[in-house]
């Protein structure tokens, strides 16, 4: 089967500062109000209350943003710890024997390994990769013994 991996994105790639993105948003910013402040009425200059305002609205909006990228950066780092509890979990799977429900019906075997294909959870059996949703049944051993208590 020809299936592509999918990478895992890593925390340790990305950092908790969103520097880039507040800069931007300041310089944006900035020459903003420099643009407001160089066309303005002299008649009627901006009151200092609208000033206060904007600076309100603008330190508002930078938070956000660095909010919303810290919690972009933990969602990730979340994701890939669960990918690592599922494929710590998995990896106890095998050497164990199991019947999966597959587009032609039932498949059998013993699982030789289990690994990530498209994002999935697959567990490899002879020459098939089989979606861990599709097993029905896991147990004994690739032995075909049974375990006695």
């Amino acid at each position: 089967m020809d299936l592509a991996v999918q990478k895992v994105p890593t925390a340790s790639s990305q950092s908790f500062g969103s520097s880039n993105t507040a800069e931007g948003l300041q310089d944006q910013f900035m020459q903003i109000l420099l643009t407001q402040l160089k066309y303005q009425d002299p008649m009627a200059p901006m009151e200092e209350k609208d000033f206060f305002a904007q600076m309100a609205q603008f330190t508002t909006a930078t938070q956000v943003q660095d909010l919303n990228d810290k919690v972009s950066v933990l969602c990730d780092m979340i994701f890939q710890s669960e990918y690592s509890k599922a494929f710590l979990g998995a990896s106890n799977l095998i050497g164990k024997e199991f019947q999966a429900e597959v587009e032609d019906g039932y498949v059998s075997g013993s699982i030789e390994g289990v690994g990530f294909v498209e994002g999935r959870l697959v567990v490899r059996s002879e020459d098939r990769l089989i979606p861990f949703e599709n097993l029905v049944w896991i147990g004994g051993t690739n032995h075909g013994s049974e375990d006695t208590k």
